[in-house]
């Protein structure tokens, strides 16, 4: 077998193979199978596909001989090797290399010859032709299906166009022109149009004064002055209901006067009837007016009284805004101290500090001790001065006021420590449901995040959230917003600010279903301008995430999400 591959290997099929591989695809034209599945004539085995068993498409060879589409050929690649050939042979190759399969045009010309039916063989057609000229034939088919060319009419056969030209002769929903008014109908509406519509057809009079043909346009005209027109009796808002000629009328009305008159008689009394109860509602109206007058007062009382209180609620508003305002003023504050502690060396140094006020209440501790262990007498002792009381009160106020600095400072620094310097922000939420609550209630409508920077001399930025949602999405949705606040260094760094921002909220159990939301920075808009106060308008959206998908065990877990905001910070520049 070995023996026999190496022959293939040096015959002049491996040669091809060799020189195709070395060859550009545009130097050599190959012959393309044509496109469909027509139904062939009859199909030998040979031209079969040895992997789909189905007609070969862009024939390719192996060196063992055997035929494969081009697309299972390579796709047979996909597999884990060892790669095998489909034929199966003692001949075959023991291993299927890419580069030992070529192209074999012969095959492919052969392909595109096979007979094939025409594709409406079942409409009529029983031309034989070769596969690469079925599709330029069935362009010209006579038998090929067509709509009927009505079809905005509202006929809905499909026929063949051998037999299109008979069937738009008959098709009831083909166009004709009106013989009377000349307007194009459809054929099936002609008896509705010439018996409703039509402004020429002929009509008689419906008076029956003696016309008998004229176009329905001229007919309106004609009826108003028609002197067999029905006129109506002058009693008939009395009740009379005769209506005829003119002469008919004139010789009822004399004939009918004792009938006329009693039917005035019997109109004059309901009349008089209906005065009476128009009269009765008068008087209940009147009364009814009388009553709401007295409501109304009441009303207009209640109003004053409302306003009142509406006053006073106003001013109680009045109050909280500027406590609002001055806790703002506090954060702010704030903000700007903690902003401080960004550098290393001042971080270094107030760490020195914090040890130097530890080490000092270290001492008066020990002090303390030693005055309490040498003991106190109603302010003196054996020994100790007299003024050993106020000195322990001094040293308690020094020390309630360092135990207070401490606490700033260590504040101060949790902070600094929690600050991103990389352009990402990791932001955890506990208490979801308690703060959701607040927002609610309106008592904390949205929720800050601490501070991080593109870099630590680069823009200063944080996030802010509506847990219970804003404008759009509130009541429904989360709402997230990127917002980008006063920094140290803003006179440095480029403006407007036009970095992309992407948001998400992380899945907590795969880690796969992140929500996110990127956008880029409008240039036009103030919300990426440099700053002029602490903090620009938040931009970002306001259908972030709903709440029948947010509050599933994917993102909020024990009472708890996370928030990850990720400035892209490739493209600024150090100051």
């Amino acid at each position: 077998m070995l023996q026999t591959l190496n022959k293939q290997r040096e015959g002049p099929k491996f040669k091809m193979a060799i020189s195709l591989g070395s060859m550009s695809s545009a130097s050599i034209p190959m012959q393309q199978t044509p496109v469909g599945n027509p139904d062939f004539v009859k199909l030998d085995p040979k031209y079969k596909c040895l992997k789909c068993r189905k007609v070969l498409r862009d024939a390719v060879q192996t060196l063992c001989g055997h035929r494969m589409c081009e697309i299972c050929a390579f796709k047979a690649f996909d597999e884990p090797p060892p790669i095998r050939c489909p034929g199966n042979e003692d001949t075959c190759v023991p291993i299927l290399q890419k580069e030992e399969i070529f192209r074999d045009p012969s095959a492919r010309r052969e392909i595109r010859t096979l007979p094939v039916y025409c594709t409406y063989k079942n409409q009529g057609c029983q031309l034989e032709m070769q596969w690469k000229q079925l599709e330029e034939h069935e362009l010209s088919c006579e038998y090929k299906p067509v709509q009927c060319s009505f079809v905005r009419n509202g006929c809905g056969v499909c026929t063949i166009i051998q037999k299109l030209e008979e069937h738009l002769k008959e098709c009831e929903y083909r166009n004709i022109t009106c013989t009377f008014c000349r307007d194009d109908i459809i054929f099936n509406q002609k008896q509705e149009h010439e018996s409703a519509k039509c402004r020429k057809f002929p009509i008689p009079c419906p008076n029956g004064c003696g016309i008998e043909k004229l176009p329905r346009d001229e007919m309106r005209e004609h009826e108003p002055e028609c002197p067999k027109k029905p006129i109506h009796c002058k009693f008939t808002n009395v009740g009379c209901e005769f209506s005829g000629s003119k002469e008919d009328v004139k010789k009822h009305e004399q004939e009918s006067i004792d009938h006329h008159l009693q039917l005035t008689t019997v109109y004059t009394a309901s009349i008089d009837l209906q005065s009476m109860e128009i009269r009765r509602e008068i008087q209940d109206i009147s009364a009814s007016r009388e009553s709401y007058k007295r409501t109304v007062d009441l009303c207009l009382k209640e109003v004053t009284t409302v306003k009142d209180g509406l006053e006073v609620s106003k001013m109680a508003v009045k109050d909280m805004k500027l406590k609002a305002v001055a806790l703002t003023e506090r954060v702010i504050h704030l903000e700007r101290r903690v902003e401080d502690l960004a550098k290393k060396d001042t971080v270094e140094k107030q760490g020195r500090d914090i040890q130097t006020l530890r080490d000092g209440q270290t001492n008066i501790s020990d002090r303390v001790t030693q005055i309490e262990r040498n003991g106190l007498g109603g302010g003196q002792g054996e020994g100790v001065p007299g003024n050993v009381a106020n000195q322990l009160q001094n040293h308690e106020r020094q020390i309630g006021l360092m135990d207070v600095r401490v606490a700033e400072l260590d504040l101060r620094l949790q902070i600094h420590e929690t600050a991103s310097f990389n352009g990402v922000l990791m932001w955890k939420i506990r208490d979801y449901a308690r703060r959701k609550q607040e927002a609610i209630t309106g008592r904390t409508l949205s929720l800050y995040s601490q501070p991080f920077y593109t870099s630590q001399f680069g823009y200063k930025m944080c996030a802010r959230v509506y847990l219970n949602g804003d404008g759009m999405g509130k009541g429904t949705h989360m709402s997230l917003f990127f917002v980008v606040m006063r920094g140290d260094f803003d006179t440095l760094l480029p403006w407007p600010f036009q970095q992309k921002v992407n948001m998400m909220l992380l899945d907590q159990d795969t880690g796969a279903r992140h929500l996110s939301d990127t956008f880029r920075p409008d240039p036009n808009s103030n919300s990426f301008r440099r700053p002029q106060t602490e903090m620009n308008i938040a931009s970002g959206c306001p259908l972030f995430v709903s709440h029948t998908v947010l509050e599933t065990r994917t993102y909020l877990h024990e009472d708890t999400i996370f928030i990850k905001i990720d400035v892209d910070i490739n493209g600024i520049n150090p100051p």
